[in-house]
């Protein structure tokens, strides 16, 4: 079941932040607002810091109401850095996972 989840994050999260930066490019609040409302779910579930999930919830928030969207950009860099960061050392985890269960 570990397997299963992290491939699923390894395997959604790089669209859904590619969604994200595109939607801040284009301006598409709407869009950003569901692109950020799928990755919200992972923090928890991956053991990604609170805090994260916060900054997520407030972009989701101002892409929203449209309102402090001045913000919104210097968030979305960080969530995906985040996020990049979490798939780098997931995959890890996942190859390790997977080679034990070979053995």
């Amino acid at each position: 079941l570990m397997l299963e989840m992290i491939s699923l994050y390894l395997e959604q999260t790089p669209t859904i932040l590619g969604a994200m930066k595109q939607s801040v490019a284009d301006k598409d609040w709407p869009s950003l607002y569901k692109a950020v409302h799928k990755l919200i779910p992972s923090f928890s579930i991956m053991g990604i810091n609170a805090d994260f999930e916060n900054m997520a919830k407030k972009v989701q928030e101002r892409a929203s109401k449209e309102q402090n969207i001045d913000e919104i950009p210097s968030l979305v860099i960080l969530l995906d850095k985040v996020c990049e960061q979490a798939c780098e050392e997931l995959t890890e985890t996942f190859n390790e996972l997977k080679d034990t269960e070979i053995k």
